[in-house]
């Protein structure tokens, strides 16, 4: 990636695990990819007990439930982001490992020690677009309500080389209810996300990439 290149490398203990996603990303080749890691109470074993690393998911892959933004169940797109947004991205692989992230939550929350807190970090090889956005901060309510105020952190980080980009998607979007299809300009990454260097150790030199802190 290029940009401006921070003075000092990061001190974020997850960094050895976040480089290491992003290379299992960029192995995979061409397509979009995530992963997302899950911290207890800054536990780094991924030992799927005090903490866990989904496997990686290509898009296409989503579509789950609970992160589709197109259920009729207070969980949908409305009041979070256009309905063509949500509705095109459905399957995008943010929304897979929302899934499978929520889904080791969900079933080991009780054993979580009390007042535990939690960061969990969406690693991808391009940042979300709008509608996966919304899905994370969709995401990081559900964590709100489920470990308390204050006790959550959920962060993206992408490797791309610019900080974001707006693309526009001709006659993407089909709305089965009007039969008719529209252009969809949606915008990957985020603006005002900061620029994090790690140094893996005996590599000739530091893995860059983007993070930025949701809500």
């Amino acid at each position: 990636m290029t940009g401006t290149y921070p003075e000092a490398l990061t001190s974020d203990p997850a960094a050895p695990q976040i480089a290491k996603s992003l290379a299992d990303i960029s192995i995979k080749g061409e397509g979009l990819f995530s992963r997302a890691l899950v911290m207890v109470n800054g536990n780094l074993s991924f030992d799927e007990a005090h903490s866990y690393k989904t496997p990686v998911a290509e898009a296409r892959s989503g579509g789950t439930t609970r992160y589709s933004l197109t259920t009729n169940d207070g969980r949908g797109y409305q009041g979070r982001v256009d309905k063509a947004q949500a509705r095109m991205s459905k399957q995008d692989s943010e929304a897979a490992v929302l899934q499978e992230a929520w889904d080791w939550i969900e079933g080991l929350h009780s054993s979580f020690p009390h007042g535990a807190h939690i960061r969990v970090v969406v690693v991808g090889n391009i940042g979300p677009c709008t509608g996966c956005k919304a899905r994370l901060e969709l995401f990081r309510q559900d964590l709100i309500d489920m470990f308390g105020p204050g006790r959550v952190i959920v962060e993206s980080v992408y490797d791309t080389s610019q900080m974001f980009i707006t693309k526009d998607y001709e006659d993407k979007y089909e709305d089965y209810e009007t039969e008719t299809t529209s252009t969809v300009s949606t915008t990957y990454g985020y603006e005002g996300a900061t620029v994090e260097a790690y140094k893996p150790p005996d590599a000739p030199q530091s893995v860059s990439y983007w993070l930025y802190r949701v809500g």
